[in-house]
């Protein structure tokens, strides 16, 4: 009997060694489990803070897009400006174009009242380019339909929004 108790005890402390050395590969998992719990809660952190860098520029991107908008209407009504004060031009060019053609209509039928009844008078004024058949007059017209033909192509082609621009399309045509 002593010697299965022997064999027995031998047993029991074998046993042990065996839950002894468990017992060791669990605290070592465990050690693990919470390093790997360490982690997991540091990139926790570090998502949080990605996301509250994320939330902070959707607000920064957000106000950029207002400020955006506000300098677009201000552009928009800007060009509405320029293009009545385009429409302004246009009109005074013409007036000056018709009262040009009733001066020179008026120095044709009177031209005793404009030139002094001076006989040879039409022919000196002509002669120093002040006459009715002067081309001062004429290169100044032309000069300022040049003018106008540049100021409306600038502000069709530099001032004016593209064609494909909604903003500008819905603003204008309603």
């Amino acid at each position: 009997m002593t010697e299965v108790f022997l064999k027995l005890t031998e047993g029991f402390l074998k046993l042990t060694e065996v839950f002894l050395i468990l017992t060791e590969v669990f605290l070592i998992l465990t050690e693990v489990f919470l390093n790997l719990t360490e982690v997991f809660l540091i990139l926790t952190e570090v998502f949080l803070n990605l996301t509250e860098v994320f939330l902070i520029l959707t607000g920064v991107f957000l106000n950029l897009t207002e400020v955006f908008l506000i300098l677009t209407e201000v552009f928009l009504n800007l060009t509405e400006v320029f293009l009545i004060l385009t429409e302004v031009f246009l009109n005074l060019t013409g007036v000056f174009l018709i009262l040009t053609e009733v001066f020179l209509n008026l120095t044709e039928v009177f031209p005793c009242f404009f030139l002094s009844c001076k006989e040879n008078a039409r022919t000196k004024l002509a002669k120093t380019g002040h006459g009715p058949h002067s081309s001062t007059l004429v290169v100044i017209c032309v000069v300022l339909l040049l003018f106008m033909l540049f100021y409306v192509l600038f502000v069709c082609k530099c001032v004016l929004p593209p064609g494909d621009n909604q903003i500008a399309a819905n603003k204008y045509i309603k």
